[in-house]
């Protein structure tokens, strides 16, 4: 390896000059250092925190998805997966122009051939339902839900049992609670066999508790608690369900190819609304791969607007770099026009710019991820959203943070490379 030029500088010398001289200056000027890198900071730490959350929920989304297994899916009357929610409310939207489904229907097409259960269900979670035992009164989420509902969701009862076919079809006021509810309704006694009273407003019924179900591991089930469910047909009966909020679960037999049990299902379906050959469809079938891709959707809008946030923020610290990099050329022109007399090359002094550009930088980057890293910890310990660090995000983070040191720090480092040694010897 030949000796390099005289008055130029080796590559890692050039690096190790470039980081002692950036780490000089932050202790030299630590508010003004810390102001500059602050920024990098915030970029990092958002990327990091908002990229954990996101993983996290994918995640526990694919979980929610894989007890109910790959081939269930879902009959409606509009198809939730594709309809803008701003719409819902205007004429056009077939959230309203469609008539609701029949809870009976869920029957029919548990008989079609292929077909293992269909169970009608809703969700009445955002409804503002309440369940009191005395004087004790909790905030609940109730669902109206089959008697087959076990063999789709994935749950289990770990306390008493879930409601028959004869007190579904009989509308029979029992009630299966998680033991959140079981807990903060009963205490230490014993749930089963007593009386709750369910409702909103004015609105209520008296339930007899037959069960405690443990809900699937999930991110709803840690968002929510206080679980209650009911049979289908006593939450129509008693309290009330409005008909455009039921939908079918549909489960196929283990053996039924997916697209098969759909195509079964659409014809039955078609029969019950009374469709003519040709005519268009007033109802959507719904796959766990279709709610996926609407997830991911979602979670698409939230990638968006972490990578918005995090690039303000380099670029607040990117700003920074210039004016820090502009004095720093300033303060060191006598030094600059030395090395220039001395044969020193023009791109050995821009590199050594743009390193201690860049050091300054990673050291802000450095700072978000341990900053993030305990905001994530913190996340997991004291709130149900799962946070789970992937490694791209570290990658992308210290990556962002390098290039923003050299995108911001070409200015700089090219003005100090182009400083005439005459003049800069001049420099006082």
């Amino acid at each position: 390896m030949s000796a390099p030029a005289r008055g130029g500088m080796g590559f890692l010398s050039t690096i190790s000059e470039g980081i002692g001289v950036a780490l000089d200056s932050i202790g030299a000027n630590k508010v003004r250092s810390s102001l500059t890198i602050l920024g990098v900071t915030i970029g990092v730490l958002v990327v990091m925190v908002m990229a954990a959350v996101i993983t996290g929920i994918n995640t526990s989304f694919s979980q929610l998805m894989s007890p109910r297994g790959i081939t269930t899916f879902w009959v409606a009357h509009f198809d939730f997966t594709s309809t803008n929610i701003s719409v819902l409310g205007e004429e056009e939207s077939d959230f309203l122009r469609n008539e609701p489904l029949e809870p009976q229907w869920a029957d029919d097409l548990g008989r079609v051939p292929g077909i293992r259960s269909a169970a009608a269900f809703v969700d009445l979670s955002q409804e503002g339902y309440e369940a009191s035992a005395g004087s004790v009164r909790v905030e609940i989420s109730l669902l109206g839900a089959g008697a087959d509902y076990l063999e789709i969701d994935g749950g289990d009862v770990i306390y008493g049992r879930w409601f028959t076919p004869s007190e579904a079809d009989r509308r029979v006021q029992v009630t299966v609670i998680d033991s959140a509810a079981a807990v903060d309704l009963f205490g230490n006694r014993d749930p089963l066999g007593r009386e709750i009273r369910i409702g909103r407003r004015n609105e209520s019924a008296i339930f007899r508790v037959i069960g405690v179900y443990r809900v699937p591991a999930n991110l709803f089930a840690g968002l929510a608690t206080h679980y209650v469910w009911v049979p289908f047909a006593t939450a129509d009966k008693v309290l009330r369900v409005w008909d455009r909020m039921v939908s079918f679960v549909v489960r196929p037999e283990p053996e039924t190819d997916l697209e098969t049990a759909l195509d079964a299902t659409r014809a039955r379906m078609r029969q019950l609304r009374g469709l003519r050959p040709g005519e268009e469809e007033d109802f959507a079938i719904m796959t766990e791969d279709q709610l996926l891709e609407l997830w991911g959707q979602l979670t698409g809008v939230l990638f968006a607007a972490m990578v918005g946030l995090s690039s303000i923020g380099l670029m607040v610290g990117g700003v920074g770099v210039i004016g820090i990099m502009m004095i720093s050329v300033t303060e060191r022109t006598r030094e600059i026009g030395l090395r220039k007399a001395m044969g020193g090359r023009r791109r050995d002094i821009m590199w050594q710019f743009l390193v201690e550009a860049s050091t300054l930088t990673l050291l802000g980057g450095a700072t978000g991820l341990l900053i993030g890293g305990l905001i994530v910890w913190a996340v997991n310990q004291w709130t149900p959203l799962p946070a789970v660090v992937p490694l791209w995000s570290i990658v992308a983070a210290l990556g962002a943070s390098a290039l923003t040191g050299v995108g911001f720090g070409l200015y700089p480092a090219s003005r100090a490379a182009g400083l005439d040694p005459i003049e800069a010897l001049r420099h006082e």
